[in-house]
């Protein structure tokens, strides 16, 4: 009775390892750095270099609806304290892994549409973009 504590945190340990993911070769993830300060959802705007900064705190994206336009590239930020992932389920066709807090994972955009994504760990977290020319 002694190892039942080891014992599920062993279990638990694993069961937040566990999980799928792919890639595609227009995006790329990174290693957890320290997590920016989260705040209130807001519309996001692209940076200098062409990025559109997505957020995920709360178990939801933040904005949940965005624009943005062709060849600029979206990166979502896990906030939280736990693993996000983000996969395409109209309008494109990418699949991140899942990655942590402080992590990215970014996807260049190279055709005009409506793009509609989820994290595939939480039912609900939803996200659209708008892709324009």
């Amino acid at each position: 009775m002694r190892r039942l504590p080891f014992v599920l945190a062993a279990c638990a340990a694993l069961a937040l390892l566990a999980g799928c993911g792919g890639s595609d070769k227009k995006t790329t993830a990174t290693t957890p750095a320290a997590p920016a300060n989260t705040t209130a959802p807001t519309k996001t705007t692209a940076t200098s270099a062409g990025t559109v900064e997505i957020k995920m705190q709360n178990t939801a994206f933040s904005p949940q609806v965005d624009t943005a336009k062709v060849g600029q590239s979206v990166k979502w930020t896990n906030q939280d304290a736990f693993d996000h992932n983000v996969t395409a389920t109209k309008g494109e066709s990418f699949k991140s892994g899942n990655f942590g807090q402080g992590g990215t994972y970014v996807y260049k955009l190279d055709k005009p549409g409506t793009i509609t994504y989820v994290c595939t760990i939480h039912p609900g977290m939803t996200g659209t973009l708008k892709v324009v020319k």
